[in-house]
């Protein structure tokens, strides 16, 4: 991913409003799978789907300050995006 399609998902998710996550058991890296007690994962951005190709489909949680971007069947972590502002 180039810096501009960092830049870009980054103002995407500026303005979602999800209660993060603060108590994760699990590794907030990429190639990390997120575990099935994490019930509730939502749909990105249209936006980033462009933004993100080979991915046909994204989730995400919000793990603190971060934004975390999850592949939905596999649960395995594609990318993490620092939340800022």
């Amino acid at each position: 991913m180039t810096s501009e399609q960092r830049t870009q998902i980054t103002e995407s998710f500026r303005s979602v409003n999800v209660q993060p996550l603060t108590n994760v058991e699990f590794s907030v890296s990429v190639g990390s799978t997120v575990p099935a007690s994490v019930t509730t994962l939502y749909d990105c951005p249209d936006n980033v789907e462009r933004i993100l190709t080979g991915l046909p489909e994204c989730k995400y949680i919000v793990v603190r300050d971060q934004v975390v971007i999850l592949e939905p069947r596999t649960r395995r972590i594609v990318t993490v995006i620092e939340r800022r502002g």
